[in-house]
C-alpha cells in the first residue's frame, strides 16, 4: 500500500478508535511494537498522548508524546516534532509540574527546527498562517474556514498547543463578528477564562451556555464554573441549586485531594467562588453546606489571607439576608472572620442589613412552648452576637469603631477611639515636600470625631478644611479631607453649615483643584514608558458633597443642583458619579424640574440611576422617563427603579405597578426577585 493511503487508513482507524476500545488497543499494540511505520507510530502515540490529556491522565500523555517525538525524529519529521514538544510544554503548564526547566521542549524545538524540515500533513499552505493571513485583511468568514482547518489538522496530529491556540483563535473571531455563543463554546475549551469573563461583561443580559461540570479536564471546568459565577444572576432558581450542588461537590472533592487540579489548585479555588455566588439562591441546607465547606479556613494564624476569605465573608452576608432559617449561624461565621481581622468580613459586619439584625426584635414568642423556648434561645443569640460585634473595637480593627459606634455610641472604646481620632487630625504635620501622605484615615476619622463635643468637632472641621486648601497635600488627602468635612458638618445647625457652605464653593468650580504631584502623576509624553498614578487631582466631586451637606437656604441648594447638572458633562468620571449622587440627596424641591430625559441616556450608568430615583418621586409626570429605565441596558440601572419603586408611597395613577410588572419579567433575577416584596411582605429578618 503506497505510504499516502497507508497514512489515510491509520487515520481512519483513529476515528474508530475513538469510540471503539478494541480498535485503540490494537492500534497501540501495534506501534509499541514498530508493526507500523515510524510515522504512523508517531501518529498514533501522539493521538493516544491527546486522548490521556482529556481524561487527566498527565503521566501517560507524556510518555506518549515522548515516544511520538522519538518516532517522529527518527522518521524525518522534524516540525511535527517540534510541535509534539509544545505539546508536552502546555501539558506541564496545564497538570505540572511548575520548575525552572518549563521552557526546556521549547528550546529543544527551537533547536530541531534548525535541523530541517518535514511535517505529518502535507499541505500547499498552512491553515494557520492562512487564516492569520484572512484575519488581517478583514475576511472572517474565511478566517474561521481556515481556523476550523488549523483545528482539525491540530486534533488528527495530536499537536496540543496548536489546538488551544486554533480554539482560542475561532473564540476571538466569534466574538469579534457577534457571535458570542460560539465564542463561549470554544473559549471554554480554550483554556481562556479571561475572555470568557470578558465576553459575559460584553453580552449584558444575554445568557451564554454553560457546559457540563461533569467528565471533563480541569481546565474545562474551571472555565464553566467561572461562568457560572460571572452569569449568576441570569439563571433561574432550579438550575441555580443544580448548579450549586454540583459545584459544592467539586470543591469537596477538590479539598480532599480527590480531584484532577491544576498545581495552584485553579479549579478548587474556582468551584468554591462559584459555589459561594450561588448560595443565595439555593436552599437553606444547600447554604449550611457551604459554612461547612468553608469552616476549616476560619482558624489561622494572626493577619494571615486565605485566598477564600473575601468570597467567604460575601456568603455570610448572603446567606444572613436569603436564609432566616441559619441566619444565627451565618452572623456567627462573618464574626468569626471578622475577629481574624479579616477586612471583607468587617465590612459586611458594617453594613445596614447586617447591624438591624443585631439590633431588630427577636421573632414573636407564639402560644406554643417550643416556639417560647425557640425565641428565647434566639434572643440569647443575637444578645451574644450584638455583644461580641461591639468588642471587635476593643481590638481597634478596621471598621469595628463604626459597628460598636451603631450598636452602642456610649460603648468605652468608641468613645477613644474618637478622641484618638480628633488628635491625629488636630495634630496632623504639614506637608513636607518629597513625602507623600494619601490621608485615607481622614475620612473615617472625621465620622468618629461626630460623637464629640461640638467644640472639638468645629475645630477638627477647620483643620480639615485646611487640609483640603493646602495645594502642597496630595489630591487624595484633599479629597478625603473634604469628604470628612461634610460628614463632620451635615448635623449642624444652620448658621454654622452655612458658613461652612461658602468654604466648598472654591472646590466646586475648581479653584482649589490639583497638588503639587500633578507634574509628576499627570498626562504622560507620548514616548514616554512609564506613567505614576496616584488618583485624579480633581476636587470638585468631594467639594459638591460637601456643599450637598452644608446647604441650608433654597437658593444655596440651586446653586448645588446647578452645579452637578454643569458637572455631569465633566470628562472624570468620577465627578460625573459625584454629581449624580448629590442630585438624588438634594430635596425633592429643587430638582422636580430636572431635565430626567437627558439624564436618562447619559452615557454614565450612574447618571440614568439618579433619573430612576428621581423619575420614581414624581412618577405621574416622569412615566415615559421611568418606563424607558425598565429596559435600561444596564442591570445597574434597573435594580436601582426596582428598589426605589418598591420603597416609593402608593400611586393612585398605577404607574409604579406597571414598572414592578415589567421587573418582575426582568432577565436577572436579582430584579425580579425584588419586586417580589412589593407584594408581599418579608418573611425574615435581612433585606437582600
Amino acid at each position: 500500500m503506497p505510504s499516502d493511503n497507508a497514512d489515510a487508513a491509520i487515520r481512519l482507524r483513529l476515528v474508530r478508535a475513538e469510540y471503539d476500545a478494541p480498535e485503540r488497543r490494537r492500534l497501540l499494540k501495534d506501534a509499541r511494537r514498530h508493526q507500523v511505520p515510524g510515522r504512523q507510530a508517531a501518529l498514533i502515540s501522539a493521538r493516544e498522548a491527546r486522548r490521556c490529556c482529556l481524561e487527566s491522565r498527565a503521566e501517560e500523555a507524556l510518555e506518549s508524546w515522548r515516544d511520538a517525538v522519538n518516532d517522529a525524529i527518527h522518521a524525518g519529521l522534524t516540525d511535527t516534532a517540534a510541535d509534539w514538544l509544545y505539546a508536552i510544554r502546555a501539558l506541564n503548564v496545564q497538570y505540572g509540574p511548575w520548575t525552572s526547566e518549563l521552557d526546556e521542549e521549547h528550546r529543544l524545538a527551537q533547536a530541531l527546527h534548525a535541523t530541517g524540515t518535514g511535517r505529518l500533513l502535507d499541505r500547499n499552505r498552512e491553515p494557520r498562517e492562512a487564516a492569520l493571513s484572512a484575519m488581517v485583511s478583514g475576511k472572517p468568514l474565511e478566517a474561521i474556514l481556515e481556523a476550523r482547518r488549523w483545528l482539525s489538522d491540530a486534533v488528527v496530529t495530536g499537536s496540543w498547543a496548536d489546538e488551544g491556540d486554533a480554539l482560542a483563535f475561532i473564540a476571538d473571531l466569534y466574538t469579534n463578528n457577534r457571535e458570542p455563543l460560539r465564542a463561549a463554546s470554544y473559549y471554554q475549551l480554550a483554556d481562556e477564562d479571561k475572555k470568557l469573563l470578558d465576553l459575559a461583561n460584553q453580552v449584558g443580559d444575554l445568557p451564554l451556555p454553560i457546559g457540563s461540570l461533569k467528565d471533563a479536564p480541569w481546565w474545562v471546568l474551571c472555565a464553566r464554573a467561572a461562568l457560572v459565577s460571572a452569569q449568576a444572576d441570569l439563571l433561574d432558581d432550579e438550575t441555580a441549586q443544580a448548579l450549586l450542588t454540583e459545584l459544592t461537590d467539586l470543591a469537596v472533592r477538590g479539598r480532599a485531594g480527590e480531584l484532577t487540579d491544576s498545581p495552584n489548585r485553579s479549579l478548587t479555588m474556582q468551584a468554591t467562588k462559584s459555589a459561594c455566588a450561588l448560595v443565595s439562591r439555593g436552599t437553606p441546607g444547600q447554604a449550611q453546606a457551604i459554612l461547612d465547606l468553608l469552616a476549616p479556613d476560619v482558624p489561622r494564624e494572626p493577619d494571615h489571607y486565605s485566598f477564600t476569605d473575601d468570597v467567604h465573608a460575601a456568603a455570610c452576608a448572603e446567606i444572613a439576608a436569603a436564609h432566616p432559617e441559619i441566619v444565627v449561624a451565618a452572623v456567627t461565621r462573618l464574626l468569626d472572620l471578622a475577629s481574624h481581622n479579616v477586612q471583607s468580613a468587617l465590612k459586611f459586619a458594617a453594613t445596614e442589613p447586617i447591624l438591624e439584625f443585631l439590633q431588630t426584635t427577636p421573632p414573636s414568642r407564639g402560644d406554643h412552648p417550643a416556639a417560647q423556648s425557640r425565641a428565647d434561645d434566639y434572643t440569647e443569640e443575637r444578645i451574644a452576637l450584638r455583644d461580641r460585634a461591639i468588642r471587635l473595637a476593643d481590638r481597634q480593627l478596621l471598621f469595628a469603631d463604626a459597628i460598636a459606634f451603631w450598636l452602642d455610641p456610649n460603648y468605652p472604646a468608641v468613645r477613644a477611639h474618637a478622641k484618638e481620632a480628633r488628635d491625629r487630625i488636630l495634630n496632623r504635620p504639614s506637608p513636607i515636600r518629597g513625602h507623600a501622605s494619601f490621608g485615607n484615615a481622614l475620612a473615617f476619622d472625621s465620622y468618629l470625631v461626630t460623637t464629640l463635643d461640638d467644640d472639638e468637632q468645629v475645630a477638627c472641621l477647620a483643620k480639615l478644611l485646611d487640609i483640603a486648601r493646602d495645594p502642597g497635600e496630595v489630591a487624595q488627602a484633599r479629597q478625603h479631607a473634604l469628604v470628612g468635612a461634610g460628614e463632620l458638618a451635615k448635623d449642624w445647625a444652620d448658621d454654622a453649615r452655612q458658613a461652612t457652605f461658602a468654604a466648598s464653593k472654591p472646590f466646586v468650580l475648581g479653584e482649589q483643584d490639583g497638588s503639587y504631584l500633578d507634574d509628576l502623576t499627570g498626562a504622560p509624553h507620548p514616548l514616554s514608558w512609564a506613567k505614576i498614578s496616584m488618583g485624579i487631582s480633581s476636587l470638585r466631586g468631594a467639594g459638591l458633597h460637601l456643599a450637598a451637606n452644608t446647604a441650608v437656604t433654597i437658593e444655596q441648594q440651586e446653586w448645588t443642583r446647578d452645579q452637578a447638572i454643569h458637572m455631569l458633562s465633566s470628562n472624570e468620571l468620577s465627578d460625573v458619579h459625584d454629581a449624580a449622587v448629590v442630585l438624588v440627596r438634594l430635596p425633592q424641591t429643587v430638582t422636580h424640574d430636572v431635565d430626567l430625559n437627558l439624564l436618562a441616556v447619559h452615557r454614565h450608568f450612574g447618571v440614568r440611576q439618579a433619573a430612576t430615583v428621581l423619575a420614581v418621586r414624581q412618577p405621574v409626570r416622569h412615566h415615559d422617563v421611568a418606563v424607558r429605565l425598565a429596559a435600561d441596558p444596564d442591570v445597574h440601572v434597573r435594580r436601582v427603579l426596582v428598589a426605589e419603586t418598591v420603597r416609593a408611597p402608593a400611586d393612585p395613577s398605577g404607574t409604579l405597578t406597571t414598572i414592578l410588572k415589567t421587573l418582575a419579567g426582568d432577565a436577572r433575577n436579582s430584579v425580579r426577585s425584588a419586586t417580589i416584596g412589593s407584594f408581599r411582605p418579608q418573611t425574615h429578618l435581612l433585606t437582600p
